[in-house]
């Protein structure tokens, strides 16, 4: 059984995860991200940026190496499925600075912030089986609980690990709930 210390771990290798371990390696944090998965989940065709997330992106230093193959969007066409008409709106000036929305594939803004990150930051594969925390001393360490057999202590733990979160389910947080509202 091994045993892996780490000032910060994040649970979830998505968006978010990945985004926050960025964040913290460009304030000198070199946070452990832990992902269940065996590699980068690429589901999902493309996401939606408005100007002021691709704000964020242009503040976590990547930004440039998206910006020539996901340019914004002036134009945008809706087309009612029922009767088939089609109405075109124009996007420009709708965003202050005359740049219109980005969409990017999952997968690619995926992969950019993980290149950002050192070797070794993201261990797929890493399935939790449980989670624990005792306090020793005035301190909190948590323990994390991987199916292998290995065990991460930490100070910091940071659930980014989706819509059935066990972090999430290991604070006594309720449920989500479903509104049944979707958008395609």
């Amino acid at each position: 059984m091994a045993m892996v210390e780490k000032d910060v771990v994040i649970i979830g290798a998505g968006i978010a995860g990945l985004a926050t371990a960025l964040a913290l390696k460009r304030l000198g944090v070199e946070p452990l991200v832990l992902e269940k998965s065996d590699g980068l989940r690429g589901t999902g065709a493309a996401i939606s940026f408005a100007p002021n997330a691709w704000l964020a992106l242009d503040a976590l230093g990547v930004s440039h190496k998206l910006a020539s193959i996901y340019p914004p969007v002036n134009r945008i066409s809706v087309t009612n499925l029922g009767t088939g008409a089609t109405q075109e709106t124009s996007l420009t000036g709708k965003f202050g600075d005359g740049s219109g929305p980005r969409f990017i594939h999952r997968k690619k803004l995926l992969q950019t912030l993980a290149d950002e990150l050192p070797n070794g930051t993201i261990h797929f594969s890493s399935k939790i089986a449980a989670i624990d925390s005792q306090t020793h001393d005035g301190s909190s360490p948590v323990f994390i609980h991987l199916v292998d057999g290995t065990i991460v202590k930490t100070k910091f733990l940071i659930g980014c690990d989706g819509i059935h979160s066990t972090v999430a389910w290991w604070l006594g947080l309720s449920e989500p709930l479903n509104v049944n509202i979707g958008c395609i």
